[in-house]
């Protein structure tokens, strides 16, 4: 399920578009090489692959960085569009 409000993890001005207009609910994951996950631990990287375009995360030294075409939630199961954050994560 989507959640309601707009995005919490894009940058400005990114951030105040309601997040319904840019997901899509999917059960289908991408394919990742790297960490296999939505958020990798300190240190790790992530590439991840789907029919909706490329995504590029990366966690170092309490900084996460993400940059694509989607982000995929694999706790609601839905995709985003697009994706570019950059946030302090431990």
């Amino acid at each position: 399920m989507i959640p309601a409000g707009s995005h919490t993890d894009l940058i400005w001005p990114l951030s105040l578009i309601p997040r319904k207009w840019t997901a899509i609910e999917s059960t289908h994951p991408p394919y990742t090489y790297g960490y296999d996950g939505d958020v990798p631990p300190a240190g790790q990287w992530t590439v991840a692959i789907s029919r909706y375009g490329l995504m590029f995360s990366v966690n170092s030294h309490g900084w996460l960085f993400r940059i694509g075409t989607f982000r995929y939630d694999y706790v609601d199961k839905y995709y985003e569009f697009p994706t570019l954050t950059l946030k302090r994560h431990s």
